[in-house]
């Protein structure tokens, strides 16, 4: 097998790890505030990786909460260009603890463009919605195959408008947070779609980038720009985010609001003035 794909075989289900322990510290899952929101979540998470192989990306992890009550909703997360999955590998556990089931990618070559980074993002949500069927899974009966996101980094991040302009009705939210794509039309994508950018980013220039993605999703799509003032093409990175509670927290929101319906999630994003305004060079909201 190439050394790119995934080397899986070997791996049992014993050898779930527990990631984090949150329900002693987090809070419970009535708390809404922006405090809660910058940490980890109230659920312990486990991972594992030892889900059958699709062609379309190379290993992968699965974040889950252990103790959530009810089913879950599913999130995709690709890399960027060069990336593994450890450039992004802290938005897993995150998200987990606060209730969703979180497949973190590598793609088969860390070169592949953003067009082969939808098929794997989408190759994703499919393994997580089968995940809910398998037989031996820690997540069988445990996902709301409903209720299912997409996000990813610079050409990740592409990847992720591509997929929400093909695929949104297979969606219910998208988050490319620094994107990388210059060519693809974005006119198809309606499914709610936050982008988060950098304002210094020299890799991916938002002028050409991320805030020219915004305003190629049409109008009548719910969507929002969050611009970190400062902030170059890595804020959203496991090593180099220098503000991760910050894209952090937005993220969670989004995720809550538009995949799980959760109401009380608006007021961060829509409140009469954003809560972290003076971080901001840009904060655009449609409609």
């Amino acid at each position: 097998m190439d050394m790119m794909h995934r080397a899986r075989t070997g791996f049992v289900a014993a050898t779930l790890t527990v990631l984090v322990t949150a329900c002693a510290t987090a809070g419970t899952t009535n708390d809404v505030g922006v405090d809660a929101l910058n940490r980890d979540g109230a659920y312990a998470v486990a991972s594992y990786s030892d889900f059958p192989e699709v062609p379309e990306f190379g290993a992968a992890t699965i974040y889950y909460p252990v103790d959530a009550p009810s089913s879950v909703g599913g999130v995709a997360i690709a890399p960027g260009f060069t990336e593994r999955q450890s450039h992004i590998a802290w938005w897993g556990p995150r998200l987990a603890s606060h209730g969703f089931a979180v497949l973190v990618l590598d793609t088969n070559d860390p070169r592949d463009r953003p067009d082969a980074r939808a098929e794997a993002l989408m190759a994703a949500v499919r393994v997580l919605r089968a995940e809910n069927g398998r037989a031996g899974s820690p997540l069988r009966g445990r996902v709301d195959v409903a209720k299912m996101a997409v996000m990813g980094h610079s050409m990740g991040g592409g990847g992720v408008l591509i997929a929400a302009s093909e695929h949104s009705d297979e969606l219910r939210a998208a988050i490319p947070f620094t994107p990388w794509e210059p060519e693809a039309d974005l006119s198809g994508v309606r499914v709610p779609t936050l982008v988060i950018a950098g304002s210094d980013d020299s890799i991916a220039e938002v002028g050409a980038h991320a805030w020219r993605h915004y305003n190629l999703i049409p109008a009548s799509t719910t969507k929002v720009y969050l611009e970190v003032d400062g902030g170059d093409h890595f804020i959203a990175d496991t090593d180099q985010g220098s503000d991760l509670a910050t894209v952090g927290r937005y993220g969670i929101a989004w995720l809550k609001l538009y995949l799980d319906g959760d109401e009380r999630y608006r007021d961060l994003i829509y409140g009469p003035r954003p809560y972290d305004a003076g971080k901001f060079s840009r904060y655009v909201v449609n409609p």
